[in-house]
């Protein structure tokens, strides 16, 4: 059956071409409220989204076991194509930094989850993961963690998807496909207008940590 979703769509502000705003462009409650005009499966979706990112941003102690089942569970409940490719970038993200972390820090090759493993164990030793061309943040990213530059990695990470949900978003107008990719965006301004730059920089810095503990005996 064919939806409209024309009203909540135009209720929600325009997202910015960047993602450095000083404040949120709609509030999280004022967002729910909006959000509570879609039927019951495409809330469902929603859900499973919002499951997923506070999953990812408020990782607690877990076996690696525990790891790949949650990540294995997840992506075989997801049935929505985009909301699948969204958390499989998010994904391949964390892995890739939890292995560039692991190399400055001379341990072995990550085994880890996600599809970009066994790549990378296959070119851990060349520049970037032979992955330069895929992921062109990687060669930043790095200097940017030799040079102890959270903050700046941080808004690297957070640029890069950034850009990336936008491209994918100028594909879809008024559809679920849009919201899905609005919320992807939002998350990440309310992430960023969430903490000042002290706060930014520890959190990323225990992000990594919390990462690398994660994968501390599923990468050896």
């Amino acid at each position: 059956m064919s939806r409209s979703y024309h009203t909540l769509i135009a209720s929600l502000p325009p997202l910015p071409p960047h993602f450095e705003v000083e404040r949120d462009l709609i509030s999280p409650p004022r967002l729910e409220q909006r959000l509570r005009m879609l039927e019951d499966d495409d809330a469902a979706v929603i859900d499973q989204w919002t499951s997923f990112v506070i999953w990812d941003r408020q990782p607690l102690e877990r076996t690696d076991e525990e790891v790949i089942a949650t990540y294995q569970k997840l992506m075989r409940e997801i049935s929505n194509p985009t909301l699948r490719v969204i958390i499989q970038m998010r994904i391949d993200t964390r892995t890739i930094i939890s292995a560039v972390r692991r190399k400055h820090a001379g341990l072995p090759a990550p085994i880890g989850v996600g599809q970009w493993v066994q790549h990378i164990r296959r070119y851990y030793n060349e520049p970037d993961f032979n992955l330069a061309g895929r992921f062109s943040w990687i060669s930043e990213f790095n200097q940017l963690l030799s040079a102890g530059n959270a903050m700046g990695a941080q808004r690297l990470l957070f640029g890069t998807n950034y850009r990336q949900w936008s491209r994918m978003a100028e594909r879809f107008t008024f559809s679920f496909e849009a919201i899905l990719l609005y919320l992807a965006r939002w998350e990440i301004i309310d992430r960023w207008t969430s903490r000042n730059i002290e706060a930014g920089r520890a959190r990323f810095e225990s992000n990594l940590k919390e990462t690398l503990g994660v994968y501390d005996q599923l990468f050896q």
